[in-house]
């Protein structure tokens, strides 16, 4: 497996893309992960609280937060994600199609770094996770969508002009399905059975008084304990929110978006190991990391936050977890809490996110110098071949009718550089799709009758 290129117990202080950037690919266990949700305002800390100061903007903008070096790599590499943020921007706004932008290029990093029995659960709400849900199909295929967990917040929402929002959604994707880690039998992810259930199935008792039930599944019998509790399904409706009034309150750090760390615990025992790696990108006031460090298994994170670094040393004292330091001595060979603002230097082949699974031939890397834009390729282009499609050379007076193109596709190794570019009319485009090379779009449209001249 690939080799990690950080240290265990690594707090990155920083705008989190580049540093996923910078992890060497196949090294992560787990994601698990709370950004912004797109709701359109401002969010603070509690003042004089652990978190003072934290505060962040959840609005998006397309002019402000979007850069155009992300719109021509997903353009090129990730056609499915650039036809989910269009079809945000028809449905909802180019604020929507911003924030998909925005986090589909870190969604993609993510992908990247997982291992290949890795998983991502990303937590969301009812403003966006319907489109996230279509963004995370078009980026880890929704062959690997293991489901989406409904997290009943118990916050006692009042409201007489909507449905009260009471619940939040994680949405949990797998690297490769089938070979990911999955590990209900914990007896903490199990929970007390419905009296309801009780009273109908659990009508036996043994010698020792235990109640049970018993099932014949394909002719073999199956004892069924009530005291064991059932496994939990997506509904988690016994883990409160941290503004709710319970004892959870007792580990709120006044972080305007804070989460319990049972809720985290819970997706970290069901999908890692003793051992394993655990990242959140969007560290925050380290509930992820902590929860990490409580299970024994090693965590980094990311944060842009001033104080991200200060606040998980101090939640790790108050757990009783670390010394005054850093140090901990209940797991000594994990070393202190490290600290960086620079990305660590990837030791691997160096490539960015790109679907590489789907790529048939292996790619040869671009030719060295700088490199050109699509808009720029595009101009290069007219002014090399004029506003001609090269699949049915048919003539055009508005550039706006021609789209860029790669003349083998990427699925077939092909490069991003412009030795590889050609301009196509809409419907040669659309008849090329990712798999014909610019001479089996040719001789298709031959077949077709489409060519211009013929």
């Amino acid at each position: 497996m690939p080799t990690p290129n950080f240290a265990n117990r690594t707090l990155y202080h920083g705008e989190n893309l580049g540093f996923l950037r910078g992890i060497n690919s196949g090294t992560i266990h787990l994601i698990a992960t709370d950004p912004p949700f797109n709701k359109g305002r401002d969010f603070h800390a509690t003042p004089d609280s652990l978190a003072a100061g934290a505060r962040f903007e959840d609005r998006w903008s397309w002019d402000r937060d979007v850069h155009q070096d992300w719109v021509d790599a997903i353009q090129d590499d990730w056609p499915a994600v650039w036809q989910v943020i269009e079809a945000s921007r028809a449905a909802a706004g180019e604020d929507m199609a911003a924030y998909l932008c925005w986090l589909g290029v870190r969604l993609m990093e993510m992908h990247w770094v997982l291992r290949n029995d890795g998983s991502l659960y990303l937590h969301c709400d009812a403003t966006a996770s319907h489109y996230l849900k279509t963004l995370l199909d078009a980026i880890f295929g929704r062959k690997n969508f293991l489901g989406e967990i409904i997290w009943n917040k118990q916050n006692g929402v009042k409201t007489r002009t909507r449905w009260g929002n009471e619940n939040d959604s994680i949405l949990s994707y797998a690297k490769r399905r089938g070979t990911h880690q999955f590990f209900t039998t914990d007896p903490d992810c199990r929970v007390p059975y419905s009296e309801i259930s009780l009273q109908m199935h659990f009508t036996k008792v043994d010698d020792d008084g235990r109640r049970y039930r018993e099932r014949k599944i394909n002719g073999k019998s199956y004892i069924y304990y009530a005291d064991d509790g059932r496994f939990i399904g997506n509904l988690w409706n016994n883990i409160s929110s941290m503004q709710a009034n319970t004892p959870l309150n007792d580990e709120s750090t006044g972080h305007p978006t804070q989460k319990p760390i049972a809720l985290y615990e819970r997706i970290i025992r069901t999908s890692s190991s003793e051992g394993d790696v655990v990242l959140d990108p969007f560290a925050g006031c380290a509930t992820t990391c902590v929860a990490a460090e409580r299970l024994s298994r090693h965590w980094v994170g990311i944060d842009i936050w001033d104080k991200a670094h200060e606040t998980v040393i101090q939640r790790l004292q108050l757990e009783g977890l670390a010394g005054p330091g850093g140090d901990t001595d209940r797991l000594l060979t994990f070393g202190q809490i490290g600290y960086s603002t620079v990305p660590p230097i990837r030791s691997d082949d160096g490539e960015t996110a790109s679907p590489i699974l789907k790529t048939k031939k292996k790619r040869v890397k671009e030719p060295p110098g700088p490199k050109m834009t699509r808009q720029e390729m595009v101009d290069t282009l007219i002014e090399e071949t004029g506003m001609v499609c090269a699949g049915c050379d048919r003539e055009f007076d508005d550039p706006l009718y021609l789209q860029l193109d790669h003349k083998t596709p990427r699925a077939e190794g092909g490069l991003n550089h412009i030795s590889n570019r050609m301009l196509l009319c809409g419907p040669c485009n659309r008849i090329k799709s990712d798999k014909l090379t610019l001479n089996g779009l040719r001789a298709e449209n031959r077949r077709r009758g489409r060519m211009a001249k013929e």
